[in-house]
């Protein structure tokens, strides 16, 4: 299993939805743009307050570009109305990408079988 992908499921809580739902059609128009972005997607719960955003890279390089260069611009705003709850990060993400990302506290699964296309 040789895959340099990361990828990630990232939950939030969302009180204020009304200001919420309009920073969702930006986030997506500037990760899409993104040469390494292979998946961007939002899906709510029935509660409709929780979010939960699945993210997939190439790599840990093309995660880290979204994250200082697409999100980073966005994230105050962002922060101001969604509640991190829970980030799970799939694949072999880079030191340096841990790093950048100790605060957030994120869990990493690390892959031990299976087959990615």
């Amino acid at each position: 299993m040789r895959s340099e992908q990361v990828y990630w499921v990232f939950t939030v809580t969302v009180d204020q939805m009304d200001k919420f739902t309009p920073l969702i059609p930006k986030l997506v128009a500037v990760t899409e743009k993104e040469p390494g972005a292979l998946q961007f997607e939002f899906n709510i719960g029935d509660d409709r307050k929780t979010i939960d955003i699945f993210e997939r890279y190439a790599d840990s390089k093309a995660a880290l570009f979204h994250q200082t260069e697409s999100f980073g611009p966005l994230a105050t705003e962002f922060f101001a109305v969604a509640k991190l709850t829970r980030w799970v990060i799939y694949g072999k993400p880079s030191d340096e990408f841990k790093k950048a990302n100790a605060d957030l506290h994120p869990i990493y699964m690390t892959p031990f079988d299976g087959f990615v296309r």
